[in-house]
C-alpha cells in the first residue's frame, strides 16, 4: 500500500479515475482519495477527477506503485 501525492505536472491530474486506466494498465487498486482539505473519499468511484495536491492511496505490487508514482509526477 502506497500513498502517492500528484503533482501540477502529473498525467493523472484533471481526469477521471477511469480515464487514467490505474486498474486496468497499472493494475494497481485505489483505496481512497485525500483531497488537499483533508477530505478522505474512500472506496472512490470511477468516475472521481483527481487534481493537484490530491493523495491516491493505492494498493498493488512494488513496481506497480512505482509506476503510478511516476505518472503522478511525470
Amino acid at each position: 500500500i502506497e500513498e502517492v501525492t500528484l503533482g501540477a505536472r502529473g498525467s493523472l491530474v484533471g481526469a477521471q479515475i477511469k480515464d487514467n486506466r490505474i486498474r486496468q494498465e497499472l493494475g494497481v487498486i485505489v483505496v481512497a482519495v485525500r483531497k488537499p482539505s483533508g477530505e478522505m473519499q474512500f472506496n472512490p468511484t470511477p468516475d472521481t477527477t483527481l487534481g493537484v495536491g490530491d493523495v491516491v492511496i493505492a494498493l498493488g505490487h512494488k513496481d506497480q506503485l512505482a509506476r503510478l508514482e511516476n505518472l503522478a509526477r511525470a
